[in-house]
């Protein structure tokens, strides 16, 4: 699956129990050797500190779209992405055994699995109070010690925690994966297989900036899979655009593209290419 040494430490977005932690296992299996961090700018740092030599994130979701958070550690780093891996997600509603008898005041969950609940959330508890917390095993940690909370996440939380099960699969799109990208400072990944790659384009704010940018890509057909665009925080009004697109840069005709893009772009920076990940 990869050729990463069980003993490189892999940051996640921890801890144990959240879906970084099951994509992690799923992408590495069991046995490898792990730093759980409590925030996705944390994981980037430490991969950029030397304390980690990898980290595992979240990008996107195929309901609630990009975490934005992650897409702006990128514009702030010098980090490459060297895999990927999708998780199919489902999301149970937990609570403890008090709290399954003595009645839910609160549901509390990843900002992410709230959004992606929205509708069962809205037809079963319409009314209740529904807080964010910073990791769906955070939140299952509070379901399991705080009286009346009930978690939103997965059965492995269910179990680290010790919690029931109240409903299965509540999430509104049964469909549900996220992507998880691996960060590393290189990427080193030959061609063959089937390749992705990442981009960041920051183009000039200027009539025709985005088109010129992207012309190159259909010029000589290299098909974009992913268009993103978000603030670059180095001026006002201008933007950063998170490309993803089929094929290794050393391809021959995303190296043409690439070369053509570097006349037209303010400047673009290639994250890394990958083997795909399998839905």
């Amino acid at each position: 699956m990869n050729d990463i040494s069980l003993s490189d430490p892999v940051a996640y977005l921890g801890p144990e129990g959240t879906y970084s932690h099951a994509a992690l296992l799923k992408f590495f299996g069991g046995d490898q050797a792990t730093i759980p961090v409590g925030e996705i700018p944390a994981v980037f740092n430490a991969v950029e500190s030397g304390l980690c030599s990898y980290g595992l994130v979240p990008v996107e979701n195929s309901s609630e779209g990009s975490v934005t958070q992650t897409l702006d550690c990128f514009g702030n780093s010098s980090l490459s992405i060297c895999g990927e891996v999708m998780l199919r997600i489902e999301h149970c509603l937990l609570a403890s055994e008090a709290a399954s008898s003595s009645g839910i005041k609160r549901i509390v969950s990843h900002q992410q699995s709230l959004g992606q609940c929205r509708n069962w959330l809205e037809e079963h508890y319409p009314t209740m109070d529904k807080i964010s917390v910073s990791s769906n095993a955070e939140a299952a940690r509070i379901a399991a010690s705080e009286e009346g909370a009930a978690a939103i996440a997965g059965e492995t939380a269910a179990s680290i925690y010790g919690l029931s099960i109240l409903e299965r699969n509540i999430e509104d799109v049964h469909d549900n994966m996220t992507r998880f990208v691996l960060l590393a400072k290189e990427a080193t990944h030959a061609q063959g297989g089937r390749d992705k790659s990442s981009l960041i384009i920051s183009t000039r704010n200027e009539p025709g900036a985005l088109f010129n940018a992207l012309e190159p890509f259909k010029t000589h057909a290299v098909n974009l899979i992913k268009l993103e665009s978000r603030p670059s925080r180095k001026e006002a009004w201008s933007y950063s655009f998170f490309v993803d697109i089929e094929g290794h840069c050393e391809d021959d005709n995303i190296r043409a593209a690439l070369e053509e893009l570097s006349r037209h772009a303010l400047e673009f920076r290639v994250l890394g290419s990958y083997q795909a990940a399998a839905e």
